[in-house]
């Protein structure tokens, strides 16, 4: 059997991950993302896992805790959970990972309780055996590198006119019970491990290895066809009275005779639009049937008349027409060698972490 690497060389993020599965709306990881995060998962139990197996095992009865963890009592852990190193773990961390698993009122035995307890605080150690190593080899993330991870993680939630729609991010992270924070000290931190993983660990990879992956995944080089278009925007919201519908339906038929005319389109997008729009990129079903109808029946050059959609009215013209191709190896080496250190780099920092472990002193307090 083949094995098929990731083909996302950021690894994968937690956080990034609950957003992306409890948004409807969002745009989908394209399957390379979708194979990392499939490649890079931990063999052994994570606190995910531990709280999903909750609600398929058979109820315990023989545990005297298990009534009033099933009335749902606030068990809470008190103190330290777990010393590393001579540091102690304290139950406020502890706490709140509990919150996110189970919740307020959750009706759980104790003895499954136990189970989720103790990968929570395996977890916790792994975070702490990274964060003193981490110190000791004096590892530091630029705050340029911080922003360049913030920037990735913020383009799911960038709209077809290009802004960073900062409603719709605010409201998946509440969903997923996390925050912009969290989300910027989880990526932090993914930083830094990996940069501990380039100090410590042993990551290389050949070009023989580079061009197996590339004949083992034909697929994954397929460019579908696409439609490059310049665009002019006249927004119509929800709310928009009748009476300013039918003035940008006006203005974007301006638009278009302009265009039609020989118009500027930089100049008539601020005269007529919402401003200059950045290039769309278009391909069949990417959920803009009505852009997509319209562009993929045009030359290269030619303007569209107005188009309506759920943000306003639409003026197209085609800039580039791009028919389905297979990328060749040069062009794709780049992505895969990065996709298989990103591998590499996570089986790498298990093994790490697993040594750490090793040679930690390490004294575990299971709260309940």
């Amino acid at each position: 059997m083949r094995t098929r690497w990731p083909m996302d060389g950021a690894g994968v993020w937690l956080i990034t991950a609950l957003v992306a599965a409890s948004a409807g709306c969002s745009r989908p990881d394209p399957p390379a993302v979708i194979a990392a995060q499939q490649a890079a998962a931990p063999t052994e139990t994570t606190p995910t896992a531990a709280a999903a197996a909750t609600a398929t095992e058979a109820p315990a009865t023989a545990d005297p805790g298990a009534a009033a963890a099933e009335a749902g009592s606030p068990l809470r852990a008190v103190g330290p959970v777990a010393t590393v190193n001579a540091k102690d773990i304290g139950a406020a961390a502890f706490n709140a990972e509990l919150d996110k698993l189970v919740g307020a009122g959750a009706r759980i035995p104790t003895d499954r309780l136990r189970r989720i307890a103790h990968n929570i605080i395996a977890r916790l150690v792994e975070n702490e055996l990274r964060a003193q190593a981490i110190a000791e080899h004096g590892v530091v993330l630029t705050r340029a590198e911080e922003d360049e991870a913030w920037r990735e993680f913020t383009q799911r939630f960038v709209d077809e006119a290009g802004k960073l729609d900062e409603e719709r991010m605010h409201t998946e992270l509440r969903n997923a019970r996390s925050s912009p924070e969290q989300v910027k000290d989880h990526l932090r931190q993914q930083g830094l491990g990996r940069k501990l993983v380039e100090k410590l660990g042993r990551v290389d990879v050949s070009e023989a290895e580079m061009r197996t992956f590339y004949d083992d995944n034909p697929s994954a080089w397929v460019e579908m066809a696409s439609r490059d278009v310049r665009a002019i925007l006249i927004r119509v919201g929800a709310e928009t009275s009748k009476a300013d519908k039918e003035k940008a339906e006006t203005k974007a038929r301006q638009a278009h005779d302009a265009l039609k005319a020989g118009g500027d389109f930089e100049l008539l997008a601020k005269t007529y639009g919402d401003g200059p729009q950045p290039p769309l990129h278009l391909v069949r079903n990417s959920g803009q049937p009505e852009l997509e109808a319209v562009a993929f029946n045009l030359k290269v050059g030619e303007v569209a008349p107005p188009v309506q959609t759920r943000w306003g009215w639409y003026v197209l013209r085609l800039v580039e027409k791009n028919d389905q191709r297979t990328k060749p190896f040069v062009e794709v080496r780049a992505e895969i060698r990065k996709s298989i250190l990103a591998r590499k780099a996570y089986l790498e920092e298990r093994r790490i972490l697993q040594e750490l472990r090793r040679k930690a002193n390490v004294v575990e307090h299971l709260p309940f």
